[in-house]
C-alpha cells in the first residue's frame, strides 16, 4: 500500500513539474517541425547539436529558454550581431523559435564535456 501511494504522489509530482515548465496557454513546442525548420542550421550546427566548425556552438542539450531568447536577440539584431545568424534567424516565427528550441535543448550533449 505504501508502495502504491508512493508510485502515486512521484507520479502527480512528475506531472505537476511537466505542467509548470509549459506556461499556460501556449501551446507545447512541436519537436518534429523544430527539426524540420531547423535543417538550414544542420550546415553549422549538425543535426544531433554537436557543431564540427570550430567557434561554432555546440546547441545539443542547452536549455530550451537559452536557445529561446538567444534567437529572439539574433532576429532583432539589437543585442546579438553576427552577419550569419542575424540573417537567419531573421525569417523565424516565434512559434519556429520555440521548436528549434525544444529540438535542440533535447539533443544529448557531447560526453567529453560541456556544450560550448
Amino acid at each position: 500500500m505504501k508502495n502504491i501511494f508512493r508510485l502515486e504522489l512521484a507520479a502527480l509530482l512528475l506531472a505537476t513539474s511537466m505542467v509548470q515548465a509549459q506556461p499556460l496557454g501556449e501551446p507545447a513546442p512541436d519537436v518534429g517541425a523544430g527539426k524540420k525548420r531547423a535543417a538550414a542550421c544542420f550546415a553549422c550546427h549538425n543535426p544531433d547539436g554537436i557543431a564540427k566548425i570550430p567557434g561554432t556552438p555546440h546547441l545539443a542539450g542547452q536549455e530550451r529558454g537559452y536557445l529561446e531568447n538567444a534567437l529572439r536577440a539574433y532576429r532583432d539584431g539589437q543585442t546579438r550581431q553576427n552577419p550569419i545568424m542575424n540573417a537567419m534567424a531573421k525569417p523565424l516565427s516565434d512559434r519556429d523559435i520555440v521548436n528549434i528550441a525544444a529540438y535542440y535543448s533535447l539533443q544529448t550533449r557531447m560526453n567529453n564535456g560541456p556544450a560550448r
